[in-house]
This record gives structure tokens, C-alpha cells and sequence, in this order.
């Protein structure tokens, strides 16, 4: 799904086909440390990793380029990789990378059943983030279809923009 995101929005934003694209997104560090947190860790655990490429290649290569892309920045995600992270956070002062000039953030709660919930009024009719403008930020979440799957994906894009995406999002 991010490899899909990434080479459509690539296209759709990028004009040149020199230019860097990135899509940034967050890889469960659990099992990465050496030690590993306990079983009963409970708190976030995650750190940002990022997939790049040039938008030619994203454009012109096979799309399992771009899912071998997202397949490595996830792998190289070690405990080492960790640590070297916490370190350049702590010099820089806690400043995380950010998604800008046309490169984005891609943050999955798909597995947040938010249409499960019942504040004792019944299921929610919509659960999930407020709405967000940034243009940098994509959302996926469960469409709560439950056994039939489905994904929402929640992004924001100027309207010709976006109407370019949704001519390549189904050219698959």
C-alpha cells in the first residue's frame, strides 16, 4: 500500500523527473533493539524510517522497485539504525525529520478498530484523527468492513492535484 501511495503521489506531484522523492513512514522497533523490549512494554515503539528514490526511476521502473524500496527502509531498520537515530535526535535537539517539498508521512492505523467502539450509545458512526490540511501527511485506516478488509486512505491535495492522483491511482 505505501509503494502503491508513494509512486502515485511521486507522480502526481513531482515536474521533474531529476528531482528526490520520499515517502517517510513509521517501522515498530520491538523486536530491533538488542535487548529487545519486554513482551509487556506498553508505549509507543516506533521509529521513522523513509524509502527514496529519483522520480524517474519511480516513474519508469517496475512498481516492485518502489515496494523493494519500502522493503529495505524497513529492513534496515536495526538496532543500530536505532540507536544512531537517538543520537542525531538528541544533537538536533528532538527536531524529526519532516516531509516537505513534495515528499510525504505515511501513518497506518488500519489495525485501530475505532468503528468498534461503543461509549455505551451505540457504534460510532466515524472514528479516527481530526481532520488534517497537511498536504505532507497520508492516513490509512480500516474501512470496518471487518472480514471483507478495505482501507480508507486520507490525504490532502489541491484539487487538480488530486485529480490527477485519482487518474493514476487506479492505473495500477
Amino acid at each position: 500500500m505505501v509503494a502503491h501511495l508513494w509512486r502515485t503521489r511521486t507522480k502526481t506531484v513531482f515536474d521533474s523527473p531529476l528531482a528526490t522523492s520520499s515517502v517517510l513512514f513509521a517501522a515498530d522497533i520491538r523486536t530491533k533493539l538488542n535487548p529487545p523490549l519486554p513482551p509487556n512494554f506498553i508505549g509507543n515503539a516506533v521509529i521513522t524510517t523513509a524509502a527514496t528514490a529519483k522520480v524517474m526511476d519511480i516513474e519508469d521502473k517496475p512498481f516492485l522497485f518502489c515496494v523493494d524500496k519500502v522493503k529495505t527502509a524497513i529492513e534496515r531498520v536495526n538496532d543500530e539504525y536505532v540507536r544512531s537515530v537517538i543520537d542525531w535526535l538528541e544533537v538536533h535537539r528532538g527536531g524529526a525529520p519532516s516531509a516537505m517539498n513534495g515528499n510525504f508521512y505515511v501513518s497506518a492505523w488500519w489495525k485501530l478498530p475505532f468503528h468498534e467502539l461503543d461509549f455505551s450509545h451505540g457504534k460510532l458512526v466515524h472514528g479516527g484523527p481530526v481532520v488534517s490540511g497537511m498536504d505532507e501527511f497520508v492516513l490509512l485506516l480500516s474501512n470496518g468492513n471487518g472480514k471483507e478488509g478495505g482501507v480508507n486512505v486520507w490525504m490532502s491535495m489541491e484539487k487538480m492535484k488530486m485529480e490527477k492522483f485519482l487518474c493514476f491511482v487506479y492505473d495500477f
